[in-house]
């Protein structure tokens, strides 16, 4: 039979294990948000100098000429000239609920639509034709 100090030893060497792995997961994780906070700041530095240098540039040459050049899409230099330090991806945003209109494709096709008649009904005057006996 395993005596009380012994069962305490063993919880206490099992959660300095666990412990221990808790602090390096989150000593890691501080580490890898620090640098990319770090990295996001230089990027938006960067952003910063390329928006100011396109700016400067467009007193010399146009856009398309500066694409021509230096061998970066037209676009891309657009982007960068105008999002310094701005997210890049925006969401965007939704309308208000239609609820209680539908746009289903089969609903749409169905407004205004109007049932069928049944087959031994008169076009001309919607009456359903009497049964004929044999």
């Amino acid at each position: 039979m395993v005596t009380a100090e012994e069962i305490r030893a063993r919880v206490e060497a099992a959660d300095r294990a666990r412990i221990q792995a808790r602090a390096d997961a989150a000593a890691q994780i501080a580490a890898d948000v620090e640098r990319r906070t770090t990295v996001v700041a230089e990027l938006a530095e960067i952003d910063a100098s390329l928006t100011a240098q396109i700016d400067a540039a467009a007193a010399v040459m146009t856009l398309a000429e500066l694409a021509e050049f230096t061998g970066i899409p037209e676009t891309e230099l657009r982007a960068a000239g105008r999002h310094s330090g701005e997210s890049r991806s925006r969401r965007t945003t939704r309308g208000k609920s239609q609820r209680g209109k539908s746009t289903t494709r089969a609903a749409r096709s169905r407004r205004g639509a109007v049932a069928p008649l049944p087959a031994d009904t008169d076009p001309h005057t919607d009456a359903v034709a009497a049964a004929q006996s044999a």
